[in-house]
Protein backbone atom coordinates (compact mmCIF):
# COMPACT_ATOMS: atom_id res chain seq x y z
CA UNK A 1 0.00 0.00 0.00
CA UNK A 2 1.36 3.39 -0.90
CA UNK A 3 0.98 6.68 0.93
CA UNK A 4 -2.17 7.65 -1.00
CA UNK A 5 -3.94 4.52 0.18
CA UNK A 6 -2.93 5.14 3.78
CA UNK A 7 -4.05 8.78 3.51
CA UNK A 8 -7.46 7.73 2.14
CA UNK A 9 -7.93 5.19 4.94
CA UNK A 10 -6.84 7.78 7.54
CA UNK A 11 -9.36 10.32 6.18
CA UNK A 12 -12.14 7.72 6.28
CA UNK A 13 -11.22 6.79 9.85
CA UNK A 14 -11.11 10.44 10.88
CA UNK A 15 -14.51 11.00 9.27
CA UNK A 16 -15.86 8.01 11.23
CA UNK A 17 -14.54 9.38 14.54
CA UNK A 18 -15.93 12.87 13.92
CA UNK A 19 -19.31 11.57 12.80
CA UNK A 20 -19.61 9.30 15.84
CA UNK A 21 -18.75 12.22 18.10
CA UNK A 22 -21.48 14.29 16.46
CA UNK A 23 -23.98 11.42 16.74
CA UNK A 24 -23.27 11.09 20.47
CA UNK A 25 -23.78 14.83 20.94
CA UNK A 26 -26.97 14.79 18.85
CA UNK A 27 -28.47 11.90 20.83
CA UNK A 28 -27.66 13.69 24.10
CA UNK A 29 -29.34 16.88 22.84
CA UNK A 30 -32.35 14.96 21.52
CA UNK A 31 -32.86 13.20 24.83
CA UNK A 32 -32.31 16.50 26.66
CA UNK A 33 -29.37 15.09 28.59
CA UNK A 34 -25.93 16.49 29.13
CA UNK A 35 -23.42 15.17 26.63
CA UNK A 36 -20.85 12.75 28.02
CA UNK A 37 -17.60 14.36 29.14
CA UNK A 38 -14.57 14.36 26.89
CA UNK A 39 -12.74 11.65 28.85
CA UNK A 40 -15.71 9.28 28.31
CA UNK A 41 -15.90 10.11 24.61
CA UNK A 42 -12.17 9.42 24.27
CA UNK A 43 -12.71 5.71 24.95
CA UNK A 44 -16.33 5.48 23.73
CA UNK A 45 -15.75 6.70 20.19
CA UNK A 46 -12.91 4.24 19.37
CA UNK A 47 -14.92 1.42 20.94
CA UNK A 48 -17.99 2.26 18.87
CA UNK A 49 -15.76 2.65 15.83
CA UNK A 50 -14.49 -0.89 16.30
CA UNK A 51 -18.06 -2.13 16.03
CA UNK A 52 -18.17 -0.53 12.60
CA UNK A 53 -14.58 -1.12 11.48
CA UNK A 54 -14.35 -4.86 12.22
CA UNK A 55 -17.25 -5.90 9.93
CA UNK A 56 -16.10 -3.47 7.25
CA UNK A 57 -12.55 -4.85 7.44
CA UNK A 58 -13.87 -8.40 7.22
CA UNK A 59 -16.04 -7.64 4.20
CA UNK A 60 -13.26 -5.58 2.63
CA UNK A 61 -11.01 -8.62 2.81
CA UNK A 62 -13.74 -10.77 1.26
CA UNK A 63 -14.45 -8.22 -1.46
CA UNK A 64 -10.77 -7.74 -2.31
CA UNK A 65 -10.36 -11.51 -2.51
CA UNK A 66 -13.47 -11.72 -4.69
CA UNK A 67 -12.39 -8.92 -7.03
CA UNK A 68 -8.80 -10.14 -7.19
CA UNK A 69 -9.81 -13.71 -8.09
CA UNK A 70 -12.41 -12.46 -10.54
CA UNK A 71 -9.78 -10.31 -12.22
CA UNK A 72 -7.35 -13.21 -12.36
CA UNK A 73 -9.93 -15.58 -13.83
CA UNK A 74 -11.45 -13.30 -16.45
CA UNK A 75 -8.72 -10.72 -17.18
CA UNK A 76 -11.41 -8.03 -17.18
CA UNK A 77 -10.29 -6.41 -13.93
CA UNK A 78 -6.67 -5.71 -13.07
CA UNK A 79 -4.99 -4.26 -9.96
CA UNK A 80 -1.45 -2.92 -10.02
CA UNK A 81 -0.90 -3.74 -6.33
CA UNK A 82 -2.86 -5.39 -3.55
CA UNK A 83 -3.42 -2.00 -1.90
CA UNK A 84 -5.39 -0.90 -4.95
CA UNK A 85 -7.70 -3.87 -4.48
CA UNK A 86 -8.18 -3.11 -0.79
CA UNK A 87 -8.95 0.59 -1.33
CA UNK A 88 -11.21 -0.29 -4.26
CA UNK A 89 -13.07 -2.77 -2.04
CA UNK A 90 -13.50 -0.20 0.74
CA UNK A 91 -14.98 2.32 -1.66
CA UNK A 92 -17.17 -0.33 -3.28
CA UNK A 93 -18.56 -1.19 0.16
CA UNK A 94 -19.17 2.48 0.94
CA UNK A 95 -20.81 2.96 -2.46
CA UNK A 96 -23.02 -0.11 -2.03
CA UNK A 97 -24.09 0.97 1.47
CA UNK A 98 -24.81 4.52 0.30
CA UNK A 99 -26.79 3.45 -2.75
CA UNK A 100 -28.67 0.65 -0.98
CA UNK A 101 -29.78 2.93 1.86
CA UNK A 102 -30.40 6.24 0.06
CA UNK A 103 -30.48 6.13 -3.74
CA UNK A 104 -32.02 2.68 -4.32
CA UNK A 105 -35.17 3.33 -2.20
CA UNK A 106 -35.68 6.68 -3.99
CA UNK A 107 -35.48 4.98 -7.40
CA UNK A 108 -37.87 2.21 -6.32
CA UNK A 109 -40.29 4.77 -4.85
CA UNK A 110 -40.18 6.75 -8.11
CA UNK A 111 -40.86 3.55 -10.07
CA UNK A 112 -43.73 2.66 -7.72
CA UNK A 113 -45.16 6.15 -8.17
CA UNK A 114 -44.70 6.09 -11.95
CA UNK A 115 -46.22 2.65 -12.44
CA UNK A 116 -48.99 3.29 -9.86
CA UNK A 117 -48.48 -0.14 -8.29
CA UNK A 118 -45.83 -2.06 -6.42
CA UNK A 119 -42.76 -2.86 -8.49
CA UNK A 120 -41.93 -6.56 -8.76
CA UNK A 121 -38.97 -8.23 -7.08
CA UNK A 122 -37.37 -8.81 -10.48
CA UNK A 123 -37.49 -5.10 -11.29
CA UNK A 124 -35.97 -4.21 -7.92
CA UNK A 125 -33.19 -6.74 -8.44
CA UNK A 126 -32.56 -5.44 -11.97
CA UNK A 127 -32.30 -1.88 -10.69
CA UNK A 128 -29.90 -3.03 -7.96
CA UNK A 129 -27.70 -4.90 -10.45
CA UNK A 130 -27.55 -1.94 -12.84
CA UNK A 131 -26.75 0.54 -10.05
CA UNK A 132 -24.07 -1.78 -8.63
CA UNK A 133 -22.56 -2.11 -12.10
CA UNK A 134 -22.44 1.66 -12.45
CA UNK A 135 -20.75 1.94 -9.04
CA UNK A 136 -18.15 -0.69 -9.94
CA UNK A 137 -17.45 0.83 -13.35
CA UNK A 138 -17.29 4.41 -12.04
CA UNK A 139 -14.97 3.58 -9.14
CA UNK A 140 -12.74 1.38 -11.29
CA UNK A 141 -12.36 4.13 -13.86
CA UNK A 142 -11.50 6.91 -11.37
CA UNK A 143 -8.89 4.96 -9.37
CA UNK A 144 -5.35 4.73 -10.59
CA UNK A 145 -4.08 1.17 -10.41
CA UNK A 146 -7.51 -0.38 -11.04
CA UNK A 147 -8.25 -1.21 -14.65
CA UNK A 148 -11.58 -2.54 -15.87
CA UNK A 149 -12.12 -3.64 -19.43
CA UNK A 150 -15.60 -2.15 -20.09
CA UNK A 151 -19.08 -1.71 -18.63
CA UNK A 152 -19.97 -5.31 -19.46
CA UNK A 153 -17.20 -6.46 -17.15
CA UNK A 154 -18.71 -4.38 -14.33
CA UNK A 155 -22.13 -5.81 -15.15
CA UNK A 156 -20.81 -9.37 -15.06
CA UNK A 157 -19.12 -8.70 -11.70
CA UNK A 158 -22.38 -7.33 -10.35
CA UNK A 159 -24.42 -10.26 -11.67
CA UNK A 160 -21.94 -12.77 -10.22
CA UNK A 161 -22.01 -10.95 -6.89
CA UNK A 162 -25.82 -10.99 -6.81
CA UNK A 163 -26.01 -14.65 -7.80
CA UNK A 164 -23.75 -15.45 -4.85
CA UNK A 165 -25.97 -13.27 -2.63
CA UNK A 166 -29.11 -15.09 -3.80
CA UNK A 167 -27.48 -18.47 -3.15
CA UNK A 168 -26.54 -17.42 0.40
CA UNK A 169 -30.06 -16.05 0.95
CA UNK A 170 -31.55 -19.32 -0.29
CA UNK A 171 -29.27 -21.35 2.02
CA UNK A 172 -30.25 -19.11 4.94
CA UNK A 173 -33.93 -19.56 4.07
CA UNK A 174 -33.52 -23.36 3.94
CA UNK A 175 -31.70 -23.29 7.28
CA UNK A 176 -34.47 -21.27 8.92
CA UNK A 177 -37.13 -23.52 7.39
CA UNK A 178 -35.37 -26.67 8.60
CA UNK A 179 -34.82 -25.16 12.04
CA UNK A 180 -38.48 -24.19 12.39
CA UNK A 181 -39.67 -27.62 11.22
CA UNK A 182 -37.45 -29.43 13.77
CA UNK A 183 -38.72 -27.31 16.67
CA UNK A 184 -42.38 -28.20 15.93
Amino acid sequence: MNSTHILILFILLLFLFVSLNEVIKFIARRDKETPPPVNVRLWLIPLLSLLIIVPIAFFTALYSLFFYTFGEMSNSLYFEQIGDGIIFSVFILIGFIFFETIIHPIIIAALNYGVQRRVSVYTRNSVTIIIDSIIIYFLASIFEGVYIQDFWSALSISVLYHIMEWIFTWIHHLYKKRKSSTTL
